[in-house]
């Protein structure tokens, strides 16, 4: 006789509520959103969240994990492209903005970069979980960067990184997509 396992069986899918989750913390950051909110946002009743990703805390940090795995998934696409170095400059800058533009309530920006740089400061889960995006970001647009022939990989990583966080700040804060892109191009040039 086979055993039925306890509890009700999920009939949800994690991976979109996680996604759900994210979204809201990139718009309103770990401490602006409240648990009712992520509740809301997933369609799961506070309950449900707790037992399938534990605490908002939790929550928050799978959140991080997700977006840096999506984050190295998408640098190993662009390079699939063997593209010219101002080419694969220009296209990973203009796919970030293209990112850093939508959200629940408009432009949203990154969400580690918008919302873990404040929460590092005192929490040192979600510095280490900042610290091994940067790590991840550094290495992967200097593996672009080389395999594109950057004579300068290293400085051209320090500022296309960079100006990768501007953008993201820049959206948040409102600036439009042709200034952005214009800093993209000249990001461009430079490094070339």
């Amino acid at each position: 006789m086979t055993q039925r396992p306890r509890g009700r069986p999920r009939s949800f899918d994690a991976n979109v509520a996680l996604k759900a989750a994210s979204e809201r913390f990139r718009t309103h950051g770990f401490a602006g959103t409240s648990l009712d909110e992520l509740a809301d946002a997933t369609g799961l009743a506070r309950p449900s969240l707790y037992a399938a990703f534990g605490d908002k805390r939790a929550l928050y940090l799978a959140a991080l994990a997700r977006l840096t795995d999506r984050a190295e998934r998408s640098f190993a696409t662009l390079g699939s492209f063997a593209l010219p170095l101002r080419e694969m400059v220009e296209r990973m800058l203009v796919g970030a903005i293209d990112g850093y533009m939508s959200g629940e309530k408009g432009p949203s920006g990154c969400l580690l970069i918008g919302t873990a740089t404040a929460e590092a400061a005192a929490d040192p889960e979600v510095r280490a979980a900042l610290g091994t995006f940067l790590a991840m970001e550094d290495r992967c647009i200097e593996e672009l960067l080389v395999a594109a022939g950057s004579t300068r990989p290293g400085p051209s990583t320090a500022i296309v990184a960079s100006v990768l966080h501007s953008l993201s700040v820049r959206a948040r804060a409102g600036e439009s997509r042709e200034s952005m892109e214009r800093i993209a191009r000249d990001c461009a040039d430079m490094v070339v």
